[in-house]
């Protein structure tokens, strides 16, 4: 899938329905700020221009892992 994001989430080893947003504000060597956003129903993720939202199916209240997979270098990650 190129140029495609895709969220999931895994549950005592097994992955949920994927969703797939197709929206891909991201630029060859360029920046990006991504934001999480997350309540009782669903993870909101805010992108340059863009924002979606998936379901919420482990009902957190705090992402505690992340992982990445692509042809991009990840600078920062962090908590508040």
């Amino acid at each position: 899938d190129v140029n495609t994001i895709v969220c999931n989430s895994k549950k005592v080893e097994e992955w949920g329905a994927e969703h797939r947003e197709t929206v891909f504000p991201f630029q060859k060597g360029g920046t990006a700020e991504i934001t999480f956003g997350v309540n009782q129903n669903d993870v909101t993720v805010y992108l340059p221009g863009h924002q979606f939202t998936f379901p919420n199916r482990l009902n957190l209240s705090v992402i505690d892992y992340f992982d990445t997979q692509g042809d991009f270098t990840l600078q920062s990650l962090s908590w508040e």
